[in-house]
């Protein structure tokens, strides 16, 4: 017998996120972000740690890629299975987490507008895991 001790429905999303950026360049350099955020914090940030505090490594990595619109527990979800690429002016994100607040945020910030959705509810977008 099977006792579950706990529950999370953020595996199975299949959530696609579309940043729609004003230029070529704007995307490429947020996908930048992305990148070097994924590096510097591997190893540094604990997943599921709840982090309410930013670390003085941590918040010199924050600075320096002028991230400071980010909460020291939306960091992980840069650590995260996701998949991000740039298309023309706009940036693809797909994965079957919902805590993606910090790719949203940085976006945002980078002057994008931002479309979610999961595509178990829209199957036929190209942007689907299930097209992949």
């Amino acid at each position: 017998m099977k006792i579950w001790k706990a529950y999370g429905s953020e595996h199975s999303m299949n959530l696609v996120m579309v940043g729609h950026f004003k230029s070529e360049k704007d995307a490429e350099k947020t996908q930048k972000i992305f990148e070097n955020l994924a590096s510097e914090l591997a190893g540094k940030v604990d997943i599921g740690s709840n982090n309410q505090y930013f670390g003085s490594e941590i918040l010199d990595i924050v600075v320096k890629l002028g991230c400071g619109i980010l909460s020291p527990s939306e960091l992980e979800h840069f650590l995260y299975d996701v998949d991000t690429r740039v298309e023309g002016d706009r940036i693809v994100i797909t994965t079957d987490e919902t805590e993606v607040a910090g790719f949203f945020k940085v976006m945002i910030d980078n002057g994008a507008k931002v479309e979610i959705y999961s595509a178990h509810h829209y199957p036929g977008e190209p942007e689907s895991q299930d097209d992949k």
